[in-house]
């Protein structure tokens, strides 16, 4: 109940902010001579069903729904299918295809499926002298923001794509303006170190949110943590402020240049709560991506010409709200949950197993069967396992207690092929009405770029 208090309040707080973003047809008309800036939020793997998820999760029953900043942008659907026969995408691929307006294959980063390198919106943003940016709560080497950026065969070449996000490309300007996110390992790593040189080119690099706060000047390159930043749940939302700070920075970049600019932001761990099968976790990722959307849409509010596009590059997890038959779902159960498996399964592995219940009770804070404790109590963990083997399988069965308490379905810890929602306001935004191929979306971007 508190967390849901407070997700409620924060939503409250962000929702009053945004209550005058709707955009007047005669603003957005009166630019029209002028590009609009573009802010283009992904939510990484989340399909409709995560905001019904979302929606009934801040909302008390038996009362009306809570309204959410995603409601009154929905214009569309967007399908998600890479360039093969498979019809489910990865993150790769289909940040390709918004990034370039081109299919490519599973693990692509901002190439086709012969491996040529596509022009992305961010490429063609900058060489029409447009100030760019992204933000993401992984580490930024990661899929999405690499493919907007960057041009490799394989996702997983997370050292060489740091390589090129830290090497000027455009004379001597980086290929962004400002970069947040986690991912500080593969930039001073035990074979190369990029932060002195950078620092002495002149990006400004920070590693806290403080210093963030502080910088007036770009470029600047802001890594918060080794690898992904931690989940919201656990710890507290950041994407907000990031995206507040990529915003603030961007627009004044934009008073003195006149220029435009564009800013990726990605919710991406809401797909790894997905992968998770972690439904507490999943909403606490929503809240943080709805809480980020609020601060574009007050953004948009003062600067009229601004083009706000939201979508998902893929569905995760095959989530149901409902499960084994039952016609329920419990959204109260849901919110009672403090902790996301990524922070519990480990603490039930240092401790020892006549302790489980008593860690997990005031955790949890659920009730469980007489069964479904034996059932975890008596999980079978060999000795001869390496850890993440071990975490693996107590992972999966407090996942299964979990979905059977709140009624949650999941069909799969793996993606989805599912239509995704096309969300957007200002300038063009109805250019994305209706149902369309995700590469329609970074067509219409690239068109808009000029």
């Amino acid at each position: 109940m508190l967390r849901r208090t407070f997700l409620v309040a924060s939503l409250g707080l962000v929702l009053s902010a945004c209550a005058q973003t709707s955009t007047p047809v005669a603003a957005t008309q009166a630019n029209n001579e002028t590009p609009p800036n573009i802010i283009f939020l992904i939510g990484d793997g989340m399909g409709f069903e995560y905001i019904s998820a979302y929606r009934y999760a801040i909302s008390e029953r038996g009362q009306a729904l809570t309204p959410t900043p995603f409601d009154e942008m929905l214009v569309g659907a967007a399908t998600t299918y890479p360039d093969d026969d498979t019809w489910v995408t990865d993150s790769a691929a289909g940040a390709t295809a918004l990034a370039t307006g081109v299919k490519s294959y599973n693990g692509a980063i901002g190439v086709d499926a012969d491996e040529h390198p596509q022009q992305t919106v961010m490429e063609k943003a900058r060489e029409m002298g447009w100030h760019t940016g992204a933000v993401s709560t992984s580490q930024v080497t990661h899929a999405t923001p690499a493919s907007f950026f960057t041009h490799h065969p394989s996702r997983s070449m997370y050292n060489a794509i740091a390589d090129s996000f830290a090497t000027t490309k455009y004379g001597d300007k980086w290929s962004f303006d400002v970069l947040l996110g986690g991912g500080m390992s593969y930039f001073d790593r035990a074979d190369k170190n990029w932060l002195p040189e950078l620092e002495q080119q002149g990006m400004h690099v920070v590693d806290s949110y403080q210093a963030l706060e502080d910088s007036m000047q770009l470029p600047v390159l802001g890594l918060f943590a080794p690898v992904a930043l931690p989940y919201s749940i656990d710890d507290q939302p950041r994407l907000a402020q990031l995206t507040r700070n990529a915003l603030r920075l961007l627009s004044n970049a934009q008073a003195e240049t006149g220029k435009p600019f564009a800013l990726m932001v990605e919710g991406s761990k809401i797909d790894w709560c997905g992968h998770a099968n972690d439904i507490a976790c999943l909403v606490g990722e929503m809240q943080d991506f709805a809480q980020a959307l609020t601060v574009a849409r007050a953004f948009q509010s003062r600067h009229p010409n601004t083009l706000i596009v939201v979508t998902a590059d893929h569905s995760t997890g095959g989530l149901t709200l409902g499960q084994g038959g039952v016609y329920e779902w419990h959204a109260e159960r849901v919110m009672a949950i403090n902790n996301s498996l990524e922070v519990l399964v480990p603490g039930l592995l240092e401790r020892p197993r006549d302790e489980w219940q008593s860690y997990l009770t005031p955790r949890l804070n659920l009730t469980l069967s007489e069964a479904q404790w034996q059932r975890l109590l008596t999980v079978e963990l060999r000795a001869s396992w390496e850890l993440n083997q071990q975490q693996r399988a107590l992972r999966k069965t407090l996942a299964s207690i979990i979905s059977e308490v709140t009624r949650t379905g999941w069909t799969t810890t793996g993606h989805t092929a599912v239509d995704v929602p096309i969300m957007a306001s200002g300038p063009q935004a109805e250019q994305l009405r209706g149902y369309k191929n995700n590469t329609d979306i970074g067509q219409l971007l690239l068109q808009i770029v000029r």
